[in-house]
């Protein structure tokens, strides 16, 4: 059988029963929530086949050829729309989809919608740790998946029951975020290999705490070493955050790059990385930073205690205690066998606990698990 947009399939045709997930995201843009998806949704085995709904306008649809699924453009906006529920109704059934997974509050209630109505199993990943108001959407679903047991707590708390919980971290692809000694940034910005180089990559809102950072780094004067901070991202404090910088006078020590592709070529010419947010459902930058074998700095909040070890690839502070982020940065920089000793070991830590065939592994068992 086959849709009318000729998404559909013959069963006959595969060699082997081949099982089939529609993926529902609601969202435009191009964050953590839709990498972890596209990673996870790239490298599945050829015992699954992934049928992805996506907004016309969204990110995920200029992404299309590099998702290794049946990208679908629908505007399921309004999600209660009955043309939409029955375009997708008649959609499940023709491509005999097993599974429909959905990642944001809007999406997760049309794919509990859609369970209902088809039968099929309904996956709801919580990427985020924000407070919600009610478990009902998430209790509706069959199983939840969550991205640290940080935001599995949470939902426990809320009222979700404890039965459809699971705990799957984000993994990091290793082949792609690893050490390099290109210098890439370093020489863009004619930074010495000297030079101790302190880097932040996160999108430029207060939740992130920048301000702190900075704040901090202009009291490192004391130090005897040349030190800069690289400051990667964009977002709508980034107007605060260079004023702020220009009232400290530290115009010629902190650079803003911007938004960037490369944040795979230029990790590795952080000394430290520090991440001062005060909220943070897991912290996928700093397990990209650990994969590339960069020493962590960061708060001691949500699902950063699962991603950095004390002792063993970073250290940790109380959110918005701006003493003790200056000790654990000063004691990074003035100790380089300490540094080289976290960074021995980051690596080897986000291999072991955080790597995309650990994440896929789990998520291909639980797929085969919900539908037994």
């Amino acid at each position: 059988m086959s849709d009318e947009s000729g998404y559909g399939y013959d069963k006959k045709r595969d060699k082997k029963e081949i099982m089939n997930i529609l993926e529902l995201e609601y969202s435009l843009g191009w964050g953590g929530q839709e990498k972890r998806t596209v990673r996870l949704i790239n490298n599945l085995s050829d015992e699954f086949r992934v049928f992805y709904i996506v907004r016309p306008n969204s990110k995920l649809y200029q992404k299309r050829d590099e998702i290794k699924a049946k990208v679908i453009p629908v505007e399921i906006n309004p999600i209660y729309n009955p043309k939409t529920i029955f375009f997708l109704v008649n959609f499940i059934k023709e491509n005999d989809i097993k599974i429909i997974s959905t990642h944001s509050g809007k999406d997760a209630w049309l794919g509990n919608i859609l369970g209902l109505l088809t039968k099929a199993k309904v996956v709801r990943t919580r990427h985020l740790l924000t407070p919600n108001k009610k478990p009902t959407s998430y209790n509706f679903s069959d199983k939840v998946v969550c991205v640290s047991k940080e935001v599995e707590n949470y939902l426990k708390k809320l009222g979700v029951k404890s039965e459809k919980l699971t705990t799957i971290h984000t993994g990091v692809d290793t082949e792609k975020f690893k050490p390099n000694n290109k210098k890439k940034l370093r020489k863009e910005y004619g930074i010495s290999d000297d030079t101790i180089v302190i880097g932040i990559v996160a999108v430029l809102r207060n939740a992130k705490r920048h301000i702190d950072l900075i704040e901090v780094f202009s009291s490192l004067e004391d130090i005897k070493k040349d030190i800069r901070l690289v400051i990667v991202g964009e977002g709508p404090q980034e107007k605060n955050i260079r004023k702020f910088i220009k009232e400290k006078s530290l115009e010629d020590k902190v650079i803003m790059t911007g938004h960037r592709e490369d944040i795979d070529e230029i990790l590795s010419d952080f000394d430290i990385f520090c991440l001062p947010s005060n909220m943070e459902a897991l912290g996928t930058s700093i397990l990209e930073a650990s994969s590339c074998g960069v020493p962590v700095v960061a708060s001691r909040v949500g699902g950063i205690k699962e991603c950095v070890k004390e002792e063993e690839n970073g250290l940790l502070f109380e959110p918005m205690n701006v003493k003790e982020l200056r000790e654990r940065l000063k004691k990074l920089i003035t100790d380089e066998n300490l540094r080289s000793f976290y960074k021995k070991n980051a690596r080897i830590f986000i291999e072991k606990n955080f790597s995309t065939e650990r994440m896929v592994k789990l998520t291909q068992n639980l797929y085969k698990e919900i539908i037994l």
